[in-house]
């Protein structure tokens, strides 16, 4: 046969299509299968403000797979999230964000239906090594500095009471610390979250908080004139400005010409970061003496550092505040408020014994 001759078919060469055996689908146990809608529910379930920050984690390693020529899954391997991981440690990440990470990873793959999704027992040596190199070097991860009473009365001074701004900042400021609020629960306020019982006394409910067992959310009684007179303000503002119902966000936007800005699609009045941003700015044009490392987290320390320098104890501070399962966070506020009031932070036998010890010895009386 040359080149150019076509071979001929023959007709028993061809096969019907109708003669093929049709595909067998795979068999899936339909328990073994979500519906729709508890689908739906997984991918929305927990706190708000920690799917964002999860999304926000997953988004970064996606981008990162996606330039180097990988899928991010889910549901993602392995491999995947340790050579990720070792990217942020060569970047000199801080450990915290590695291990967020790495929670984040995993959560939204069982969120995905894939539970114990990746393995991160790669993962997690590179972050325990990296962790340690932190420490060794010296390197700390930043927290807030405390806002207690010192620093917060400085603040306020940096708050005129007769602007807009000026008003809700304050506002800002002492709910946030006499409620020991975050900045996505201050966010969360709504008006009707407030409740004067009394001339000098206003109920304050925090509906939202990663640490309560129930949906009742926690009431906070606050009796300080200077608290009272800064709500009543505010209030009244709002209502000059028709933005005073039950329903309408407590703190809200004001732009740089005095406005009262609208509420955003998700109803509320500022974002988180919003709440963040304005304490921090706060604290920098009161010249706070710790403004760079203030944030909004550092109106929640300022109760405990305040106790803790009047002398209770971390186990006496949780009980009366409430707002710690657990008294190591509590520890590390009380010690910054006995040292800031000059105190050493230990006690009993070992702080008199160590406190006798002095290169001169004091003068004897008379």
């Amino acid at each position: 046969m040359t080149g150019s001759e076509i071979e001929p078919i023959l007709d028993s060469e061809l096969v019907d299509t109708d003669d093929r055996l049709p595909v067998i689908p795979e068999l899936v146990d339909v328990n073994d299968t979500l519906t729709p809608e508890a689908t739906e529910d997984l991918a929305n379930s927990g706190r708000a403000n920690t799917r964002q920050t999860y999304q926000d984690q997953w988004d970064a390693f996606a981008r990162w797979c996606v330039a180097n020529g990988r899928t991010p899954g889910t549901p993602t391997t392995s491999k995947n999230l340790t050579s990720y991981i070792s990217h942020l440690r060569r970047k000199d990440a801080p450990p915290g964000t590695l291990r967020l990470t790495i929670a984040a990873i995993r959560h939204m793959n069982a969120r995905a239906g894939h539970e114990d999704t990746p393995d991160t027992a790669p993962a997690l040596k590179i972050y325990q090594d990296h962790r340690y190199t932190w420490a060794a070097t010296g390197k700390t991860q930043k927290s807030s500095a405390p806002v207690d009473l010192e620093r917060l009365r400085q603040m306020l001074t940096a708050c005129p009471p007769d602007t807009l701004a000026g008003q809700r900042n304050r506002v800002l400021l002492l709910l946030g610390y006499y409620i020991r609020g975050r900045a996505s629960e201050l966010a969360a306020l709504r008006i009707d979250d407030l409740e004067f019982v009394a001339a000098d006394l206003v109920v304050v409910r925090k509906r939202v908080s990663k640490n309560d067992k129930d949906s009742e959310g926690r009431e906070y009684e606050i009796d300080d004139p200077a608290c009272l007179t800064a709500l009543r303000t505010w209030l009244d503002s709002l209502d000059t400005e028709g933005q005073a119902g039950r329903h309408l966000p407590l703190l809200r936007n004001v732009d740089m010409w005095g406005n009262l800005g609208p509420v955003n699609t998700r109803s509320q009045g500022l974002t988180r970061q919003a709440v963040n941003n304005l304490v921090k700015s706060i604290a920098v044009t009161a010249e706070v003496d710790v403004a760079d490392t203030i944030t909004a987290h550092g109106l929640r320390a300022g109760v405990p550092t305040d106790l803790g320098a009047a002398g209770y104890t971390a186990g006496e501070i949780k009980e009366i505040t409430g707002d710690w399962s657990s008294t190591e966070m509590v520890e590390k506020y009380r010690k910054v408020g006995l040292r800031r009031a000059g105190k050493r932070t230990d006690d009993g036998t070992r702080a008199r014994a160590l406190s006798m010890l002095r290169v001169q010895p004091e003068a004897a009386d008379g």
